[in-house]
């Protein structure tokens, strides 16, 4: 059959243009003849213009994403790659997540060019960093530890930290392995002592719910486990109040038809913690991301009233 033409938003950096690229030629082995029926179109977003603030302040998790989902809303493109880390919970009700490709792995990497890990690092230093978890969960660690605004792309920040900004910032695994950039990689830390962000190192592609084409095309692509982990992980956020707000770190894991689903709630400080434990059905996943939302809710209510 004749395909049309499909056009794929993503942002200019690299690592999203990778990810846009690896879309592209998972569509392109279930369907050679998109070879050259592919368009790919960049847009910038008010993450990427701003570098000074604090992502809580530009409005939180979407301010890499919502720019983009709106442009998919109004037909201007047929889909859009996102790292499924940086979607705000909620989507409009036009768009679905057409697709998930399959999940990287989803550490955190401590990148600290003059230390050998965590523990070799002296009292007081300095780590960059703009995320509310990763502070939260650092200072669990370390409470000694001081931070900074470190923001920008993953090469950049890395750059920032080689030449002396701080003494060292922690990435995800998943970004660094796309850019062939592990060897900054210092110590890989296990998920229940740095869990990481919901759906991080898990790329989703956002369409038109009545963009049936589109929708078709991506479900030849979709990664059934992922697309079940990422499921339990946003409805956990969708579960919480203000979310944006909260230091939560969360994966989950399926494996054939059983999900297990581990979440975090870390005071700012750290010196509070609540963790909780889900298992089930994978079918099941995004009602059991919201039962264990719900089981933090009380704690998440007490942080964001404190």
């Amino acid at each position: 059959m004749a395909w049309p033409r499909l056009r794929i938003g993503t942002r200019p950096s690299r690592l999203a243009r990778i990810q846009v690229e690896l879309v592209r030629e998972a569509l392109c082995r279930h369907v050679p003849d998109l070879q050259d029926s592919i368009d790919i179109v960049i847009y910038d977003t008010p993450g990427d213009r701003d570098r000074t603030a604090h992502l809580e302040d530009l409005g939180g998790r979407g301010v890499f994403t919502d720019d983009l989902d709106a442009r998919v809303a109004a037909g201007e493109i047929d889909c859009v790659v996102h790292a499924m880390k940086d979607m705000a919970p909620d989507l409009p009700t036009n768009l679905v997540i057409g697709a998930t490709l399959e999940r990287e792995d989803p550490r955190e990497v401590l990148v600290a060019p003059r230390y050998t890990n965590m523990d070799a690092m002296p009292q007081g230093a300095v780590f960059g960093s703009s995320s509310i978890r990763r502070r939260a969960l650092l200072r669990r660690l370390r409470p000694d530890l001081r931070f900074t605004l470190l923001r920008g792309n993953v090469e950049e920040r890395i750059a920032q930290v080689e030449a002396g900004s701080c003494d060292g910032t922690i990435l995800a695994y998943a970004g660094l392995a796309r850019l062939n950039l592990l060897s900054h990689a210092r110590q890989t830390f296990v998920l229940n002592v740095l869990p990481p962000d919901p759906a991080q190192g898990a790329i989703g592609v956002v369409s038109h719910k009545d963009n049936f084409m589109a929708r078709r095309m991506l479900q030849m692509v979709n990664h059934a486990p992922t697309f079940a982990e990422v499921s339990a992980e946003r409805a956990l956020l969708r579960a919480l109040p203000t979310p944006d707000a909260l230091a939560i770190g969360a994966v989950a894991r399926a494996s054939g038809s059983h999900l297990s689903f581990t979440a975090l709630l870390v005071s700012g400080d750290g010196t509070q913690e609540w963790a909780e434990r889900i298992e089930g059905a994978v079918d099941d996943s995004a009602a059991l991301g919201h039962r264990l939302g719900m089981t933090l809710q009380e704690p998440a209510q007490r942080l964001l009233s404190a």
